[in-house]
């Protein structure tokens, strides 16, 4: 069943359950898109079996529903044919779209499974009409842009992209652009991009005063304005409502409206669907929907970029929980807790908690919070000292000062079992579960590992040291090293600085790749086109891409890498990055070792390109669009004592941790898969003989910095 063109744009609710499955399509949605149990960024849903979807699938047809599927992981080399028989499942299954990330999956896709529809998810960074471009070159129909974008950003995007658009409208926003997130990786174990994400951008971190460490590098900005809290849900942005703005972006051409919430009730998705679809079909009664929305149960609202504005997503002082926020804890007993105070709606409305109503009580350190029911409650204290005695209908841990919210009321009936009792489609597709060829397609480009061939200990292959650095003084530095290529990833005033020094791009044309930012909006292409176009022009022949949308602005190049943002976990993603003239692609910072080693393929292969390993650096956790509440230099520290800082570059904001990644160590071992090619990434640092020093000194001796981390390289990438 293919999407058709139509006048009024299609409305896409999130399923996490079945409950939520029956309300969205109860309440009025043209599609939903819902998660398996593997290869789905939200695998803490309860989300959905093949099985399930069985039924589900033609139900959903049977009211002229579509149903979405997200594979919207990044795949680790050794999972391509279980992913390969999940696409042969949902094949059979009649699925309406595939909604995928990973660029070796969506080949693999559009190659075996041609009439499975293929929508680029928003975790690959798609923000301008390229990015579009290279998706509709993988066969895919439709482009989810990123989140960040303003209204009139969307407009031109949808004007100009070979493919559909689709946008969300309603929902939690992450402070880190989509795809572009290590934080849960880096602090938590278990990667956002993998579908394990810990939200530890909800966090309360303590503000910590300037950066110093055994290096002395240090902030770069000591603007303090408007900072007058020590601590705070720094990363934590409001959620999206774009209800204002549905008018211009149906008018912007845009395919899709879709609502976030996999990880929500039903009683939310059934709100907010209503909700739209009245914005919808009724452009002229806003003001009715907005009424809705008032139960949605989400955070604060936001229309984050939609207004052309930036910074104003963030209440540092809010606390990070999802729901209507009732108060903070005053005293607990275990049995039973009493809340400080009762928040009012609005004038006309004072909210009151009834029996079997649905609490969380987030702790003050912003961890995971707790729900519970309310078996019974109970007005205490008079008009100085008015409280709520709520028992819960199980013991629970709290502590005074945790805050409390409602998100479900028991006398809210959304009707959402309606369509589960009344289903009276019982058809049920029986499926074929192992693609055949699949074996066969993964086991073609596995690498035959063996530590002890003669390619991997030929002593005649010579590791190739890589810099990246985001200052010309860097290059002063770099003379006396054995650098043998240079990444340069700097800001736009450093770059044109090297454009104008004649005499440095001299030295280092041969060696130097020109670094484009991660993020550039459909309104700045013709800027990037004609600072490539400058580069050329002096001799500067070699870019590294970090985006899908990077590859018609390097069209000129003598060489392209692709850099660590441009996700490359298995060799089915190098073939195609290889196929579009990719040299040499650069691992993610986030990778295990054995996914590396099942990565490799030993050369000489036709269509193999090598991977650089990243073995020194601070790995941005976050980059946004975001200025954080908090001056760039300063310290943020996390529950568990790690430490952050802020810093910009091409406006954006790069969250970094303090203490480095250091795999000096593991030279060794990469070497015996085949891996190279090694990088030390300079990048937020303050240029110093010191720091330079003690990093040749390591890297020769293969010894591991003091007070650096190995991040995900022996524990693995969850």
């Amino acid at each position: 069943m293919n999407t058709p063109q139509c006048s009024r744009p299609e409305l896409l609710a999130p399923a996490g359950s079945r409950e939520s499955f029956h309300a969205a399509v109860d309440s009025g949605a043209d599609a939903v898109y819902l998660g398996l149990a593997d290869f789905n960024a939200r695998l803490r849903a309860k989300n959905f079996t093949t099985r399930d979807l069985s039924s589900l699938v033609p139900f959903a047809h049977s009211r002229n529903v579509k149903v979405y599927v997200t594979l919207n992981t990044l795949i680790k080399q050794n999972e391509i044919a279980s992913a390969l028989n999940v696409l042969y499942q949902l094949d059979q299954l009649g699925v309406d779209a595939v909604i995928a990330a990973d660029i070796g999956l969506m080949r693999l896709s559009a190659n075996n499974f041609p009439k499975l529809r293929i929508h680029g998810s928003t975790q690959a960074a798609v923000h301008n009409a390229y990015g579009a471009e290279f998706l509709k070159s993988l066969g895919v129909k439709r482009a989810v842009l990123a989140r960040e974008l303003s209204l009139e950003e969307i407009e031109e995007t949808a004007k100009a992209s070979p493919i559909e658009t689709e946008v969300f409208i309603h929902g939690a926003l992450c402070y880190s652009m989509s795809g572009m997130c290590l934080a849960s990786s880096f602090i938590g174990g278990a990667s956002g991009n993998r579908g394990r994400c810990t939200q530890v951008c909800r966090r309360r971190f303590k503000r910590d005063g300037r950066i110093k460490n055994s290096f002395g590098i240090d902030g770069i900005d000591t603007d303090k304005d408007n900072i007058d809290t020590a601590d705070g849900y720094f990363f934590s942005p409001n959620d999206l409502q774009a209800l204002p703005f549905i008018d211009r972006l149906v008018k912007a051409g845009v395919a899709c409206f879709k609502i976030e919430g996999r990880m929500k009730g039903a009683e939310y998705v059934s709100t907010v669907v209503k909700a739209y679809r009245h914005a919808i079909d009724f452009p002229d009664d806003i003001d009715y929907a907005e009424k809705m929305l008032r139960f949605d149960f989400g955070r604060a609202k936001t229309v984050f970029f939609m207004d052309g504005r930036r910074g104003e997503a963030i209440d540092p002082k809010r606390s990070s929980g999802t729901g209507i926020f009732l108060g903070t804890v005053a005293e607990s007993d275990g049995g039973a807790f009493s809340i400080k105070s009762i928040n009012n709606i609005n004038a006309d409305d004072t909210l009151t908690i009834e029996k079997n109503d649905r609490l969380r009580i987030h702790p003050k350190d912003g961890f995971e919070g707790i729900a519970c029911k309310a078996a019974s409650c109970q007005l205490i204290g008079d008009n100085d000292d008015r409280r709520i005695k709520i028992t819960p209908s199980q013991p629970i841990k709290c502590t005074t000062g945790d805050s409390v919210f409602l998100i479900g009321k028991a006398s809210i009936n959304t009707d959402v079992n309606t369509s589960i009792n009344n289903n009276s489609i019982n058809t049920i597709v029986n499926i074929k579960p192992t693609y055949p060829a699949a074996k066969r397609i993964a086991d073609s480009l596995t690498p035959r590992h063996d530590p002890d061939s003669a390619v991997n200990q030929n002593p005649a292959i010579k590791p190739t040291l890589w810099f990246k650095a985001d200052r010309l003084q860097w290059l002063d530095f770099l003379t006396a090293t054995p650098c043998q290529r240079l990444i340069f990833d700097a800001d736009l005033g450093e770059l044109e600085s090297l454009i104008n020094s004649h005499d440095v791009v001299k030295i280092w044309r041969s060696r130097i790749s020109v670094a484009l930012p991660p993020f550039i909006e459909e309104l700045k292409l013709a800027l990037w086109r004609g600072i490539v176009e400058k580069c050329l022009s002096v001799g500067l022949r070699s870019f590294t891409v970090s985006n899908v949308g990077h590859f018609p602005l390097v069209k000129g190049a003598e060489r392209i890498i692709s850099d660590s943002l441009l996700w490359c976990l298995n060799r089915f993603t190098q073939v195609e990055l290889s196929g579009r003239g990719v040299s040499r692609f650069i691992f993610s910072w986030e990778d295990e070792y054995l996914n590396i080693r099942d990565s490799v393929y030993p050369p000489p292969v036709s269509n193999a390109i090598s991977g650089v390993a990243p073995i020194y650096g601070r790995p941005p956790l976050f980059i946004s669009r975001i200025k954080p509440p908090l001056p760039c230099g300063e310290t943020a520290v996390d529950p568990h004592g790690g430490a952050f800082f802020v810093s910009t570059k091409n406006d954006l904001c790069y969250t970094l941790p303090k203490t480095p990644v250091c795999l000096f160590a593991k030279r060794k071992k990469l070497s015996e898969c085949g891996v190279n090619d090694f990088l030390i990434d300079l990048s937020f640092h303050e240029p110093s003989y010191e720091l330079m020093g003690a990093l040749m000194s390591g890297y020769k001796q293969n010894i591991r910095i003091d007070g650096s981390t190995i991040f995900n390289f022996k524990a693995g990438l969850k």
